[in-house]
């Protein structure tokens, strides 16, 4: 009878034992799942997320060799968001990719510069195609409709004279803004006048 009871008391300690052990590796199992699924799910998420880099200043190849304040993107166009890109204006934007032989007079960047498609006595004719090449860029943000309702000469000048004639690229402020009627009928003059004087040899 005594072995019957030193039995049942081994079986039960052991019974607990084993309970207390199984309680255990079960408490330890719900737990590491747990945190392998974060660790799992934190890789698979660095996977497949998007990795977000900042990206240093877009104009930072351009600036390091046009340092004139001329060159400098300011002004309207220094602020503006871009109508297409819908960020900040940047100088590829306007001036085009640069390629491999932009030091060779880089032919494939867009200049801009006062041009007009018909020669005056003291200013050459341009190359059409370059005038015209220098406004599509201009109108790719400032759409026709807009220069219309501001001025009627943008519909007649608009293929055989540069926006750049009369505006500036990188203006603090354009110089065509708030200009006088006096001063408009002056830069009428000039231009005109001075292809007549063409015309009258």
């Amino acid at each position: 009878m005594g072995n019957s009871k030193v039995a049942i008391n081994t079986m039960m300690t052991l019974w607990v034992v084993i309970c207390i052990l199984g309680f255990s590796v079960n408490v330890a199992a719900n737990a590491e799942p747990d945190g392998a699924t974060t660790a799992g799910s934190s890789a698979g998420q660095e996977a497949t997320q998007h990795v977000v880099q900042f990206i240093r200043d877009r104009d930072y190849a351009c600036t390091q060799c046009h340092k004139d304040e001329q060159d400098r993107l300011q002004g309207a166009h220094g602020d503006v968001i871009h109508a297409s890109t819908n960020r900040a204006v940047t100088c590829t934007d306007c001036h085009g990719k640069v390629g491999q032989h932009h030091r060779d007079g880089a032919p494939e960047v867009m200049k801009f510069a006062p041009a007009q498609t018909v020669a005056g006595a003291e200013k050459p004719a341009a190359d059409p195609q370059w005038v015209m090449a220098q406004n599509q860029t201009c109108v790719e943000c400032h759409t026709p409709q807009v220069m219309r309702e501001a001025s009627w000469t943008h519909d007649v000048h608009a293929t055989t004279l540069s926006c750049a004639s009369c505006h500036t690229v990188h203006p603090v402020a354009d110089p065509m803004a708030g200009i006088s009627r006096k001063s408009k009928i002056k830069l009428c003059v000039d231009c005109h006048s001075d292809q007549q004087k063409t015309n009258r040899r």
